[in-house]
């Protein structure tokens, strides 16, 4: 007996081991971080882990040396927000603490590859690097609440001279807006979206005058992206002329749109590639299957063919002659690794991996999968299996991203998914309506379908999923963040018979609570979008209090886990106090997990660890009570 004893002692220990070293393992720190290259191709710069430091590396290209630039602790206060080169020998580093805010630090490399700080610029960030103009650079700084742009030229022997009132370039209709420069870095196009309307001006060469070019409601997508004065075109993101967002020609006398320079049928232009060395547009991205696509149209596209050492490579900098580009190999089933590729010798050598630890774990495998929802619109998902093809009825996860606008689910490496994937679950992320990449009209349909159509969308998934021969259709939860949350907790009230269980962190539970924030009030453009989406209180009351799941706890009838950070800004802990209030009144069973020093995600890695390894715990118990008693 007292072996027995002894060999389940140490079979709980080995297990409580490896979980304990799962989720170190996949919530940690990364490794190496975004790789930046010199404009001539001689030096790297990189973000690294070092003893526990994240530090700032200055690097050869021929890998023969490196040296530390700056470095933070894990647990300081300041951390390192961005880093990149301001032009040949001239790099800046951006740091930032929540009390003093954002610093420049910019620094100077020599010949011999010695390093200068030169200037640490506080309450100052980097606006535009302006490689186009040697030893030049636009910096933002704050004055009195207010940011303001300066041209700032690191040869001077004062950069606080710089900053002077009078040589602030950000003068036009909307100081506080947004700003396109050219590629000497004056300022030609303003821009603000404002009490429901986009408004935009452009400024020609050689004058003082501003011009304004568009002024519509900011349901028109009109994202000015470039500036070409000697064609009057403002080259714009919108989705005007297709209803799909592509780039297009904007002629500015006739103020009227003359035509696209790319365009997909049926799919969303996400992003716009420019050359940062000339600010010319060299391409795009967009989303199929759930996968990153770059499209250029220059020599960069024949060198990218040739880099790819392993799918899913994309291009994320190169040097000013396309000698040496900086990829990452970010594909849907391991974590990014960046590459340094020469053109000329077509060799590739391995700069770093964001999570090398990784590497010793089978990590699963996505596909995609569409559905058709309740009123016809088709569903595309994505789908994370465990890499182990001889286990059946695998137990199913849904993940409904936040959002519930604007954002979208992809088939690259994720952490989260990855990780109950390894504990042995099946991964459901659905791209929902509402979520970006798949045109106007399937945007617009998400709005003011809280717990409806968006719910019958995710159903529709999870349906498709369970009809496959090794998923356990009997066996699914459902876990979400922010709107996640929301969709979690609703679905348990809609769908009893589909989920044995449903987790929510950070999740809304009171919608018209929503419109009670401090932060909204009756002339705030946060209302006026609140209303948008949800619709308006004064209006449909009784309709966001049905869809609210605070008041139909009544009708709950399986297991949740309820979880808030105590300094979320996005949806305030009231929402889980009045949940956890209700049901206790009601007296139903639940687990609960309050992170008081937490935001709206996670800003701490041990919180992430606690949470995820509790609801992997939650949803064993529930399937094992299920088992037993189908309902509570």
């Amino acid at each position: 007996m007292k072996l027995i004893n002894a060999i389940l002692i140490a079979l709980t220990f080995f297990s409580m081991t490896a979980t304990a070293n799962l989720e170190n393992d996949f919530f940690r720190n990364p490794d190496v971080v975004a790789p930046k290259l010199s404009p001539q191709g001689q030096h790297l710069l990189y973000k690294k882990l070092v003893d526990n430091n994240y530090t700032v590396i200055l690097a050869g290209t021929d890998f023969s040396w490196d040296t530390k630039v700056i470095s933070f602790g894990l647990q300081s206060k300041r951390v390192i927000s961005d880093f990149g080169w301001l032009g040949k020998t001239y790099f800046s580093v951006t740091t930032f603490d929540r009390h003093s805010g954002m610093q420049l630090l910019v620094y100077k490399v020599d010949e011999a590859n010695s390093l200068t700080q030169v200037a640490l610029l506080k309450h100052t960030y980097l606006f535009d690097p302006l490689l186009a103009v040697d030893d030049t650079f636009i910096a933002q700084r704050y004055k009195n609440g207010k940011a303001h742009l300066f041209t700032i030229n690191v040869t001077e022997d004062s950069f606080e001279a710089q900053f002077r009132s009078k040589k602030r370039i950000s003068k036009g209709p909307f100081p506080e807006g947004g700003w396109l420069l050219n590629s000497f870095g004056e300022p030609n196009v303003n821009f603000i979206s404002e009490g429901g309307v986009t408004e935009v001006h452009v400024k020609r060469a050689n004058s003082r005058k501003w011009q304004q070019v568009w002024r519509q409601s900011d349901q028109t997508k009109f994202i000015p992206v470039w500036f070409d004065d000697a064609k009057n075109e403002l080259l714009v993101l919108s989705e005007q002329q297709s209803g799909y967002q592509s780039l297009s020609r904007y002629d500015i006398q006739s103020q009227t749109f003359i035509g696209e320079v790319y365009r997909l049928p049926g799919r969303d232009i996400v992003g716009i590639i420019q050359n940062p060395y000339d600010s010319s547009i060299i391409g795009y991205t967009y989303m199929l299957g759930g996968v990153l696509v770059q499209n250029y149209d220059n020599k960069l596209s024949t060198y990218t063919s040739a880099s790819e050492d392993k799918e899913d490579s994309y291009v994320i900098h190169f040097d000013q002659d396309y000698q040496k580009i900086v990829t990452i190999n970010q594909s849907i089933d391991s974590p990014s690794a960046y590459y340094l590729f020469d053109t000329k010798t077509g060799h590739s050598q391995l700069i770093g991996e964001e999570r090398p630890w990784l590497n010793k774990y089978s990590l699963g495998k996505s596909s995609v999968i569409k559905s058709i929802s309740s009123d016809g619109v088709e569903v595309e998902s994505y789908l994370t299996m465990p890499n182990n093809p001889s286990v059946k009825d695998v137990p199913l996860l849904v993940m409904p991203h936040g959002g519930p606008l604007g954002v979208n689910d992809t088939r690259h490496f994720s952490v989260d998914v990855h990780y109950f994937v390894q504990k042995g679950y099946a991964v459901l992320t659905p791209n929902y309506r509402g979520s970006s990449g798949f045109g106007k009209k399937f945007l617009n349909s998400g709005k003011r379908q809280w717990g409806r159509l968006i719910e019958d969308d995710i159903e529709s998934a999870v349906t498709q999923a369970i009809a496959r021969q090794d998923i356990d259709g009997q066996k699914v939860c459902v876990f979400g963040i922010s709107y996640g949350g929301y969709s979690a907790l609703i679905s348990a009230i809609r769908r009893p018979d589909l989920y044995k269980c449903a987790i929510s962190y950070a999740g809304v539970t009171d919608i018209p609570l929503l419109f009670s924030d401090h932060n909204i009030s009756e002339k705030d453009d946060s209302r006026r979008v609140l209303i948008d989406i949800l619709g308006d209180p004064n209006e449909s009351w009784d309709t966001l209090v049905e869809y609210s799941p605070v008041y139909r706890m009544n009708e709950l009838s399986i297991p949740i886990f309820i979880a808030q950070g105590g300094r979320d800004r996005v949806v305030d802990s009231e929402h889980y106090f009045r949940l956890k209030y209700v049901l206790d009144k009601l007296g139903k069973p639940y687990e609960s997990m309050f992170f008081g020093n937490e935001v709206h995600g996670f800003n701490y890695i041990n919180t992430q660890q606690a949470l995820y390894n509790s609801i992997d715990q939650f949803m064993q118990q529930s399937f094992a009570q299920s088992e037993v008693t189908p309902t509570l």
